[in-house]
């Protein structure tokens, strides 16, 4: 039964990431509805069109919580109905089974702490990939790319930092060359 409800969402999953078609028409997409998506491990990434990466993060938070649920199901079976008994009629095998009870213990803690913290990443990760994503789609609309930014660095139009004559920076400037630090600022 678990295993048919696991296959049955790993379907519909695959079934939604087949169906996202790409369109030629360029759309932003927001950040916020891109960590918001995250709830669901992978759904993120799929939302900023990093789709292989969605499908590897679901199935690792997936595959580790799962392990840890199951460590966790050992541990307890070990606490439970072997090192518990064992303290009851003071055996000799009490400290053996707290050892293994232990040991399963931090297995699933250290499984689950992972699949927890791939999850938190990968929302984070959605929200940057976000961003990457509209940077590229705004230079399309701009119709910039990697020569353009070459011929303008060439033309030293880029290249200058900009520097008020109050000496302070009231703006970003971009810098495509190390500044001169012994250089006079009086030009």
């Amino acid at each position: 039964m678990k295993t048919t409800a696991f296959f049955t969402i790993v379907a519909v999953f695959f079934s939604i990431l087949i169906g996202c078609v790409e369109s030629s028409e360029i759309r932003l997409i927001s950040p916020m509805g891109a960590a918001a998506r995250s709830v669901v491990p992978g759904w993120g990434q799929i939302y900023t069109r990093s789709k292989v990466q969605g499908v590897v993060v679901f199935l690792s938070v997936g595959l580790l919580a799962a392990g840890g649920v199951r460590v966790d199901a050992i541990y307890r079976d070990y606490y439970n109905n072997k090192y518990i008994p064992a303290v009851f009629a003071d055996s000799d095998q009490a400290d053996f089974y707290f050892d293994r009870s232990n040991q399963y213990f931090k297995l699933s803690r250290f499984l689950l702490y992972a699949a927890g913290g791939i999850w938190a990443y990968s929302a984070l990760d959605a929200y940057v990939d976000a961003h990457i994503y509209n940077a590229r789609q705004r230079s399309k609309i701009l119709d910039i790319d990697d020569g353009s930014l070459r011929e303008l660095k060439q033309e030293n139009e880029l290249s200058k930092i900009i520097v008020p004559r109050n000496g302070y920076l009231s703006s970003l400037c971009f810098s495509f060359e190390r500044p001169n630090r012994f250089a006079l600022r009086g030009d």
